[in-house]
């Protein structure tokens, strides 16, 4: 009997294994899966996976598909941007978004100086020392100006940081020229409260009343101290000559006395010298006056007739203009030198705040002291660095007063003097004057607020600000200032008192703003 064997692999028993040939074209390699893996859209759970999220995550962001740890996620708190934002970027420039730069907004201010105030972007202490940012290579000079409208900070800045501040350092000496008056109706300037906070008696000036016979009030400032022989570089007399005949130009409105005037008021000088050296006393301006258009000394022998009458009639205009001095203000500047007028203390007030505003005897008054600084530091034993502050810098603007004051200016590296002025508006400034020369040899620039456009773009260009800087001058709040050191890029400052800086250093009380005494305000308080 035959055997018959079924060979259908649909009825055999046995399971069905596919060639070696079609295993290995059905195999994927490692990369081939992960690949695969990524372009597959994973399932996520609605609690918790703790598989690794490839591709993006549900709201769009990479996420790496291999190595590493991944830690578990909640869904709702992958919703609500608790792993990461939720939102998408929006656009910005690198003006906006440079304070994510940790590099820019390191500290730019030097630690080395008196604290100032708040650096804005960096919020890090400013602090401000020209005197420090000399020494450090930052300025080639120590010159000191501040730009600003009325109100905004220019004398509480000045206040503080370059006359209470300092006088804390060993070396240092404050000179103060006071022009403005407390309030409307008071007898002292705005700096007498400072001065008066730490112990010092202010040099008044006040015009004396011809008509009693009282006491008279403030002091006398000879325009011909022997201080002031030390006042230019060369020695000799040519400080007192130069200042009588600034005087002369003051008193001629500004005008500069001619060759032939500056020669009268030479000669009328130098024997006012000689006669009182022989009597043993300093000579003033009563002794020129008694010399000048005098045609018999010997410096105008030989002259032909027609240029002695001219001479004669050169002094005689010379004459009649420092004649004003002891007719128009008696007592400042026709006698000898008060002797309570003494530069060799820490801290100088000048109050001219007493004197006529559009008269000649504040430019004189302001041009002398500044002359006759320079000459006690001179003469001084202790070498120390001097701020020398000017509330109110419009005296440096026109005529020959501006020529003084910026020639003195350049002796200031050679003397450790320091000239700080405030000044308002620029623009209004002519751009052949001194005043534009100091502001821009000026080491140190303080740019407060400006209303006035033409004002504010002045005031950039001649700092070198950059693109734009003018309109952000426009907007500053009170307190704020851009500071320019030297090349350095400008930075913002909120200037920071204290609540005892502030009661000394308040200026409108006659608007009501009064400072009380019984204030519980404690620490810093912006300016």
């Amino acid at each position: 009997m035959s055997t018959t064997t079924n060979t259908d692999p649909d009825t055999t028993d046995e399971a069905y294994e596919p060639t070696r040939r079609a295993r290995r074209a059905g195999a994927l390699s490692a990369r081939q899966r992960i690949k695969r893996t990524i372009r597959s859209s994973p399932e996520i759970s609605d609690d918790v996976t703790d598989e690794l999220a490839p591709g993006r995550d549900a709201n769009g962001f990479p996420v790496p598909a291999e190595g590493g740890y991944q830690p578990k996620r909640r869904k709702l708190l992958t919703r609500i941007g608790y792993y990461g934002p939720v939102v998408q970027g929006a656009p910005s420039t690198t003006r906006q978004v440079e304070i994510l730069n940790p590099a820019p907004i390191a500290s730019p201010m030097e630690f080395q100086g008196l604290l100032s105030g708040i650096e804005t972007l960096s919020s890090t202490p400013a602090t401000n020392d020209q005197f420090a940012a000399f020494r450090a290579g930052k300025v080639t000079s120590a010159n000191v100006c501040t730009i600003g409208d009325v109100g905004v900070g220019k004398s509480t800045l000045m206040k503080c940081d370059y006359v209470l501040r300092p006088l804390v350092l060993k070396g240092r000496r404050v000179v103060v020229i006071d022009i403005k008056p407390f309030t409307g109706d008071s007898k002292f300037g705005e700096y007498t409260p400072v001065a008066a906070a730490i112990g010092a008696e202010p040099i008044r000036f006040i015009i004396a009343d011809t008509t009693t016979s009282a006491a008279r009030e403030g002091v006398t400032l000879n325009l011909l101290d022997p201080r002031l022989l030390q006042t230019q570089l060369v020695p000799g007399p040519t400080g007192m000559v130069q200042m009588v005949q600034q005087a002369a130009a003051v008193l001629n409105d500004n005008v500069e006395l001619d060759r032939f005037e500056k020669k009268a008021v030479r000669v009328a000088v130098l024997h006012a010298l000689r006669s009182a050296e022989d009597k043993g006393r300093a000579a003033n301006i009563l002794d020129v006056l008694e010399r000048i258009g005098d045609m018999d000394v010997p410096e105008y022998r030989g002259l032909s007739s027609f240029v002695k009458d001219h001479q004669e009639l050169a002094g005689y205009g010379a004459r009649i203009l420092l004649e004003r001095i002891p007719e128009e203000m008696p007592g400042l500047f026709d006698g000898d030198t008060s002797s309570s007028v003494a530069l060799d203390k820490k801290a100088t007030f000048f109050d001219f705040s007493q004197l006529p505003e559009d008269g000649p005897a504040r430019s004189i008054g302001m041009m002398l002291a500044n002359a006759w600084t320079i000459g006690a530091i001179r003469t001084s034993k202790e070498q120390q660095q001097t701020n020398f502050c000017v509330d109110e810098g419009w005296f440096l603007v026109g005529g020959p007063m501006g020529a003084v004051i910026r020639s003195n200016s350049k002796l200031s590296r050679a003397l450790g003097l320091s000239n700080v002025v405030n000044i308002h508006h620029v623009a209004d400034i002519p751009p052949e004057d001194p005043a534009i020369s100091f502001i821009k040899e000026a080491g140190t620039l303080h740019l407060f607020r400006q209303a006035r456009s033409d004002d504010a773009q002045q005031a950039a260009s001649i700092a070198g600000l950059r693109t734009g800087a003018s309109e952000y001058l426009m907007t500053l709040p009170q307190g704020h200032h851009f500071k320019k050191v030297g090349i350095d890029a400008e930075t913002r400052v909120s200037h920071i008192r204290s609540s005892l800086e502030k009661k000394i250093t308040e200026t409108n009380y006659a608007m009501g703003v009064v400072a009380d005494e019984h204030s519980k305000e404690q620490g810093l308080v912006a300016a």
